[in-house]
């Protein structure tokens, strides 16, 4: 049995990935910074700094050496202005 992690995206990721969300293969040590490098080398043109985006797992705000299991959902959610 494959052990995996849920990435959801949101907004102008949908729009850049295709997608609403992946699944991604983990070991017992992945971390969240683990996701952040899969995601980045899936999808180059994503802008996920820690200024823009603000990193969940399982719905709950996440630092990126949080460790996950085995389906775990993380988000990376974009910050909303208004004014």
């Amino acid at each position: 049995m494959k052990i995996v992690v849920s990435i959801k995206f949101f907004g102008m990721q949908r729009a850049l990935t295709k997608t609403d969300g992946i699944d991604m293969p983990i070991t017992e040590t992945a971390r969240v910074t683990d996701v952040l490098e899969y995601v980045r080398s899936r999808y180059p043109e994503l802008p996920l700094d820690q200024e823009t985006v603000l990193i969940t797992v399982n719905h709950e705000q996440a630092s990126l050496d949080t460790l996950l299991k085995p389906n775990d959902t993380v988000s990376f959610l974009p910050f909303i202005s208004g004014g």
